[in-house]
């Protein structure tokens, strides 16, 4: 019997779509934090979030399941950084950030973003 093997191109990844509801957020929560805790501690936060978001493509199912939501045919994910959560869902082809959230936020507004 003769040996089968699977090829997968090795630039194979999903389509990254970044939602301007996460920009906004991302953008409020950069502003809050200059406020609070200096513009250096807040610059170096939205930095590791931006670098997280941009990974994804390589190993989108690398972070936990999103608890509070439950869908069919999507799934959806959190990037935990610190005290909030960007999430995001994956389908076949896309990878879709939505927003990103504080984790003390109450579950049913969390469900809210599923789209």
């Amino acid at each position: 019997m003769a040996q089968r093997t699977l090829s997968i191109p090795k630039n194979h990844t999903k389509t990254l779509k970044i939602s301007p509801e996460f920009y906004d957020s991302l953008t409020n929560i950069l502003e809050y934090g200059i406020l609070i805790f200096g513009k250096k501690t807040a610059t170096d936060f939205y930095k590791a979030v931006l670098k997280k978001v941009m990974f994804l493509p390589q190993m989108p199912d690398t972070h936990p399941k999103n608890r509070f939501i439950e869908s069919t045919g999507k799934v959806y994910r959190n990037i935990l950084v610190e005290k909030y959560a960007v999430l995001y869902s994956i389908t076949a082809r896309t990878i879709h950030v939505i927003t990103i959230y504080h984790t003390a936020m109450n579950p049913e507004a969390i469900k809210r973003f599923a789209r």
